[in-house]
């Protein structure tokens, strides 16, 4: 082995052995601080947390982490505002049970129906007032969430009414309303049954005899028929109807469109319903709530399947069994009498 050769070897060997001795006394050093810091468990965020994130989405970017103790105990007393799990175990001590005894510690508890107060950036503390209820972060009125030309009804149908209560707001929704209609009203049967009123309305078949001073047996077989037909017709029929379609849902309960809530698939029963509406359209669903039972269908999500309207011409008794042929049947005598 050359003389250089020699030389290098021992400079690398001694290089290697003060390395080696400065990381030992730094790594005493750190050991001697960390002795006298005490370390406690908190939560920290990871991701950055926009305003207004439901607390059930928070969760997903929010871990536990490590921080002094001074952090949340400060000299001047103990910040209860900051979650703390306690103090970080050590290897030969055992925990100190009264550090963050003033603190809140369950997570869950805070994110649980709330929304972030304000902007959360990475790596902060999480503390107890950084989610609050929505109705608290949602300072404007209801009325700021309106546009122009549009207005807000609210009724409150049943559970069953409203989907079941899956309907939220944003979602879309067509309106129908179900009516007993009262024939009488229009005097149906008596414009069958009355002969002097169906001779005025409809003709009479042919002229009365010269002379004649009463009703021919040909008319009273008529009139018979005629009121033996127009006794199946029942005076109430029931009638249901899609009257609007295509509506936004502006709030449901507490709900709103601008600060939801995040319940998601979660039935929310009978609650208040709010929709944006025209004033013409409020005007027609004021009436059917007044004088209908109505009822709410869910619709698809508009950005995936765009709704189309449909001419909705309501549905009768008959649309559900096979009234109408026998109708038909029934009424073919009288239509031969009437010359029709």
């Amino acid at each position: 082995m050359g003389k250089r050769t020699l030389v290098l070897a021992v400079a690398l060997i001694l290089a290697a052995a003060s390395a080696f001795s400065v990381w030992q006394y730094l790594s005493n050093i750190e050991d001697d601080i960390r002795r006298d810091i005490d370390e406690v468990r908190v939560f920290r965020a990871t991701q950055n947390i926009e305003t207004g994130t439901v607390g059930s989405e928070a969760k997903l970017v929010i871990e536990e982490s490590i921080a002094l103790r001074e952090v949340v105990d400060p000299e001047d007393g103990p910040n209860t505002n900051i979650l703390c799990l306690g103090e970080k175990a050590r290897d030969d001590e055992d925990a100190d049970a009264t550090i963050c005894a003033e603190n809140p510690d369950d997570l869950d508890a805070l994110l649980d129906g709330t929304v972030a107060a304000g902007p959360i950036s990475v790596g902060q503390l999480i503390t107890e007032d950084m989610f609050v209820e929505p109705q608290e972060l949602n300072s404007k009125s209801l009325s700021e969430s309106i546009p122009q030309g549009k207005v807000a009804i609210s009724f409150r149908p049943g559970e069953d009414a409203a989907t079941g209560g899956f309907i939220r707001p944003g979602d879309k929704v067509n309106m129908l309303a179900s009516v007993t209609v009262d024939l009488s009203n229009i005097a149906f049967t008596a414009l069958l049954t009355d002969p002097e009123l169906r001779d005025l309305v409809l003709g009479s078949a042919e002229a009365p005899p010269a002379g004649g001073g009463g009703e021919s047996d040909e008319d009273s077989d008529t009139a018979t028929q005629i009121g033996e037909a127009a006794a199946i017709f029942n005076s109430n029929v029931q009638f249901t109807q899609t009257v609007l379609q295509n509506l936004e849902v502006l709030a449901v309960g507490a709900d709103t469109r601008d600060a939801r809530l995040g319940t998601g698939l979660e039935p929310q029963g009978t609650q208040i319903v709010v929709l944006e509406v025209t004033p013409q359209q409020a005007e027609l669903i004021e009436w059917a709530r007044q004088f209908t039972t109505v009822s709410l269908s869910l619709l698809p999500d508009p950005d995936e399947f765009p709704y189309t309207e449909f001419e909705a011409r309501g549905v009768f008794v008959d649309d559900l069994f096979d009234l109408v042929p026998r109708i038909q049947e029934l009424l073919e005598p009288v239509e031969e009498l009437l010359g029709n």
